[in-house]
């Protein structure tokens, strides 16, 4: 049996490596990748690499797993409801630890679309047994609106490969007759696996695997006595599963009260209804000419991963119409992720127009942490494996339809050249070991370069690991516009009481290095107001980058200076410089309600209710 399964093991690899060419091809690395660049979009690529390097280093000076306090020093920040890709972090160590966070994060994001591909394709391959049938699907998800987008920078939702292996375990299972104990195992690692790389995804995994089986029980009766079969695998693989998770869980469970301010709100991050018919950038075929059209769409087009293209939407639709019973269930999943990946409230065209059936499950316990757009994986998987029964009978006529929509589909190459220059300033290298830094202006790529110089020093009251202001640096009043970068509205003797009372040592200023950060924003403007607060704070530097305090101020001055800083949550809610920024998104609501023609509450709950720093709407007037 062994030598007989040699040559389909064999395509299999060869089936991969043709995966992983492909993507090293369109992504294109340019030269310097390995030390000088990343791939990705915005802070999150910065904040993935952290987290690479953050497992690995955490383990070997025996520091704690899941709090760190290299950000938000001295408070430190909670890991365990951050997008910390644990399983990537503990997987890569034995090549972080020698070469760095930067050429593995960029290896990993390219190998993420292929392996998920791969993946697909093996899943397929068992449900047909047709290797060109699953070819196409594997490369119709590995295309796919949802990997492209997510692969400009989320590194924990595009590495997605556990879920079709789960898939191919179980159709294996079932046809090859695997034992109980076999099945679990394979399950519970994968599953396990999965939800260190992304809790987000493993949640709604579940919430999909649920909705599978029982469209699978109801529409497929012959498949029920496989289903009692494989029942007891598949309940000693969640029990292994969560057996071997259990601690970070628990963390989660615990610091749920403090994630809700990390949250974004799945009322923007919601799939509109027009995306799936109208290409975004990044799709090569009508991307540019339909962009006026897609920028209307909210969210960014890395989370649009919902475009289908009418030639593949009417292709699901004949095949699960003409098809078998297992296509019908694969086009149940397909329609129930379509129609959920619109969020709490369908948007047309960027206009709220009424509420879903999700919109009573946004705000519950864990499904509150799901951001609606991103259940579009669940569709393309479902997708992915109607095509592959789709094209299982053969015949040239179904596979130029396949062609067609995999042509209509193909990625633009803007979303491949999407390389940015990363090195270090040499200040950081100059610090001392386990210096308490502050880095202005603050942008987040302060991460980064903490990262660069092997977690070095210890950043105060920064750290792009999530949103939201972090507690206790918002109880003072200058923490608003110093997280603007609104030096100028900052008291000097106030700014030297912050620095004393949470220890910074030193205070590293930048004119540049921000490009991509701070779109619209002067940078040497920026760093020039940062210069001149610091010197009237008493702060001194001799090349006008790396300050250090002049003179300490005594216990009674910085307790003066503390107590008219300081103040509780509900002086926060009357402070001019929040009431200001709540009653302008508030007023904006409303405008935008009435020419909408919809209620203003709805809008005003949704904003309530995920916003970080919320006012009582019913307490703000607007201008007439």
């Amino acid at each position: 049996m062994g030598d007989a399964r040699t040559p389909l093991i064999l395509r299999h690899m060869l089936v991969c490596l043709g995966f992983l060419a492909a993507s090293w091809l369109f992504y294109a690395p340019p030269q310097g990748w390995w030390h000088n660049a990343y791939f990705g979009d915005g802070q999150d690529s910065v904040a993935f690499m952290w987290f690479l390097t953050w497992w690995p280093f955490a383990l070997a000076q025996h520091l704690p797993l899941f709090h760190t306090v290299y950000a938000d020093w001295p408070a430190g920040t909670d890991l365990a409801w951050k997008t910390s890709i644990p399983a990537l972090g503990f997987l890569a160590a034995p090549f972080t630890r020698p070469f760095g966070a930067l050429p593995v994060f960029n290896l990993l994001m390219i190998a993420s679309p292929a392996l998920a591909g791969w993946g697909v394709y093996l899943a397929a391959m068992a449900l047909t047994g047709e290797f060109f049938a699953a070819l196409a699907a594997g490369v119709l998800f590995m295309i796919s609106g949802y990997e492209i987008g997510q692969n400009l920078g989320h590194l924990n939702l595009s590495f997605t490969v556990a879920l079709p292996l789960c898939v191919w375990a179980l159709v294996t299972a079932a046809r090859q007759g695997w034992s109980t104990p076999r099945l679990a195992v394979v399950l519970g690692l994968l599953l396990a696996f999965e939800f260190g790389v992304s809790q987000e995804v493993f949640t709604s995994a579940m919430l999909f695997a649920a909705l599978t089986l029982a469209a699978l029980w109801r529409l497929h009766p012959a498949a029920r006595p496989v289903l009692r079969q494989l029942a007891p695998g598949i309940a000693l693989g969640l029990v292994l599963c969560l057996a071997l998770v259990a601690p970070f869980l628990w963390q989660m469970l615990r610091g749920w009260g403090a994630a809700r301010g990390s949250m974004s709100s799945p009322a923007v991050y919601a799939n509109d209804l027009l995306s799936s018919l109208v290409p975004t950038p990044l799709s090569l075929l009508g991307g540019r000419f339909f962009e006026p059209v897609s920028k209307g769409f909210l969210g960014n087009f890395a989370e649009e991963g919902g475009y289908y293209s009418l030639p593949l939407l009417a292709l699901l639709a004949v095949a699960v119409w003409r098809g078998t019973a297992a296509s019908r269930v694969c086009g149940v999943v397909f329609l129930a992720a379509f129609i959920e990946a619109m969020g709490p409230i369908l948007l047309v065209h960027g206009v709220p127009r009424i509420y879903t059936f999700w919109y009573p499950f946004a705000h519950l316990p864990l499904l509150a942490a799901l951001l609606p757009c991103r259940l579009s994986l669940y569709g393309w998987l479902a997708a992915s494996f109607i095509v592959a029964l789709w094209l299982k009978p053969g015949g040239w006529r179904r596979g130029v339809a396949v062609l067609l929509c995999l042509a209509v589909l193909a990625p633009a190459q803007s979303a491949a050249r999407n390389w940015r220059a990363f090195t270090a300033p040499p200040v950081f290298a100059s610090l001392p070991q386990g210096a308490h830094v502050m880095v202005l202006p603050l942008f987040a790529r302060e991460m980064g370069w903490q990262m660069l110089s092997g977690m070095r020093f210890k950043l105060v009251g920064q750290g792009y690991l999530g949103t939201g202001r972090p507690a206790p640096f918002r109880d003072w009043a200058l923490y608003e516009p110093l997280w603007e970068n609104d030096f100028t509205a900052i008291d000097p003797a106030g700014f030297a009481a912050y620095l004393a009372h949470f220890d910074v040592q030193d205070v590293v200023v930048l004119d540049s290095g921000y490009e991509f950060y701070s779109p619209g924003i002067d940078e040497r403007r920026a760093a020039a107001q940062a210069r001149a607060l610091l010197a009237a704070a008493g702060w001194r530097s001799a090349d006008g980058t790396l300050f250090t305090p002049a003179a300490t101020l005594s216990p009674a001055a910085l307790a003066q200076a503390q107590a008219q800083q300081t103040y509780d949550a509900a002086a926060l809610l009357r402070h001019a410089h929040a009431l200001r920024r709540e009653r302008t998104n508030i007023c904006v609501l409303r405008h935008y309600a009435a020419r909408w023609h919809i209620p203003p509450r709805m809008l005003e709950r949704v904003y309530a209710g995920f916003t970080t720093m919320p006012l009582p709407a019913r307490g703000i007037t607007c201008p007439r």
